[in-house]
């Protein structure tokens, strides 16, 4: 199921390198890019539902299967599941341990 953003996302987005190649509609952002994101996804009140970390593998940057997810909780306000799945989204990409943090990437499921 292919997910459509808004382009307002897009254009948020698309600071990161863009994943076409390996067959994602999505863009890749360093540890950095991705904390300005989630600042931005404040802003707008975009949720993130979760996201995978990718790594740069012989020069291709490619999914290595870690991952996180944040589900709305039962009667949670929207604003409220937006302040969380950033706060989480924060704290997992803040916290990721990898020998080589030059090399890893988040690729973030936003929600409008």
């Amino acid at each position: 199921m292919e997910t459509i953003w808004s382009n307002k996302i897009d254009e948020i987005l698309k600071v990161g390198y863009p994943l076409d190649n390996v067959g994602v509609s999505n863009w890749a952002l360093t540890k950095e890019q991705a904390l300005d994101v989630l600042e931005q996804f404040l802003m707008f009140e975009v949720s993130v539902l979760g996201g995978d970390v990718y790594e740069d593998i012989d020069g291709v940057i490619q999914s290595n299967y870690d991952s996180w997810h944040c589900d709305t909780l039962s009667g949670e306000s929207k604003s409220d599941f937006v302040r969380r799945s950033l706060i989480k989204a924060r704290t997992y990409i803040e916290e990721y341990n990898t020998k080589r943090p030059d090399k890893v990437f988040f690729v973030f499921v936003p929600n409008l």
